[in-house]
C-alpha cells in the first residue's frame, strides 16, 4: 500500500470517528433533553416512598448524596458554604451545591444534610467569606472537604426553571395548592404540602421550585 493510500485510509477512519462521536453525543443530549424537558416522561417525577422520602429528578431526599446527584444530572457541581442573614428565609450557615445548567438550562441547588458542628468545622477551614450585595456570605470549602462532601446526603432540592410557570401550569402538573402566600407586592407562593413543594411566582425574577421531604416540614 503506498503513503497516500495510508493517507486515504487513515483520513476516512478518521472521519468515520468524528462522525460516530458527532452521533453519539447528540443521542446523549437528545436523551438528557427529554429527560429534564417539561412534559417529559421524567418530568418533575414527584412521589412519596413507604418511608416518607421524596423523590425528584431521580434524587430521593435524604438518601440520595451528592456523588449520585451529579451522575443523575449528569452535571458538576460548585459546593460552597453560605452565610444568610437573620431576615433571610433559609437564616443560618448552609451547605449548598449548585448545578449552573442540566440539558435545559433549569439550574438546580442542593442543600447538603450536616450537623451545627460538622458545619462549623468546614467553617474553620473554608476561606474568608465573600459577601455580595444581598448581604449572603459565600466561603469555599478546603480541598479536602470538598472531596468528602460528594459523600453528603441531599436534603432539600430547589429548581430554578429556565421556563415560563404560572399559576395555571401549577395547578395542571401539582393540582390545588394547600396555601398561596403573597410574599410581597412582586412575590406569590404555592404550597403543595403532599409533595413538600413551595413554588414562588415573581414578576421580577426567574420562578423557583422548592422540594423537601413532606415530613421534616411537621
Amino acid at each position: 500500500m503506498t503513503t497516500e493510500s495510508k493517507l486515504r485510509r487513515s483520513d476516512r477512519t478518521g472521519l468515520w470517528m468524528l462522525l460516530a462521536v458527532v452521533v453519539i453525543t447528540a443521542a446523549v443530549f437528545f436523551w438528557t433533553s427529554s429527560r429534564y424537558h417539561e412534559g417529559g416522561s421524567a418530568s418533575l417525577e414527584t412521589h412519596i416512598d413507604a418511608r416518607g422520602h421524596l423523590h425528584v429528578l431521580g434524587i430521593t431526599l435524604g438518601e440520595t448524596n451528592l456523588k449520585q446527584a451529579e451522575i443523575i444530572l449528569q452535571s458538576k457541581s460548585d459546593v460552597a458554604l453560605y452565610i444568610y442573614p437573620q431576615e433571610h428565609p433559609k437564616a443560618g450557615l448552609k451547605l449548598e451545591a449548585f448545578f449552573p445548567a442540566i440539558a435545559d438550562h433549569t439550574k438546580v441547588i442542593l442543600l447538603l444534610d450536616l450537623t451545627q458542628a460538622q458545619l462549623k468545622g468546614l467553617e474553620s477551614r473554608a476561606t474568608i467569606p465573600h459577601q455580595y450585595q444581598n448581604r449572603v456570605a459565600r466561603m469555599n470549602l478546603a480541598p479536602d472537604d470538598i472531596i468528602n462532601m460528594r459523600h453528603a446526603t441531599i436534603s432539600e432540592l430547589t429548581l430554578i426553571p429556565n421556563l415560563i410557570l404560572t399559576a395555571e401550569n401549577l395547578k395542571n402538573r401539582f393540582g390545588k395548592p394547600d396555601h398561596i402566600r403573597h410574599l410581597d407586592s412582586e412575590r406569590d407562593q404555592y404550597d403543595f404540602n403532599a409533595i413538600g413543594l413551595q413554588a414562588t411566582l415573581s414578576k421580577e425574577s426567574p420562578p423557583t421550585l422548592h422540594f423537601t421531604n413532606p415530613a421534616a416540614r411537621k
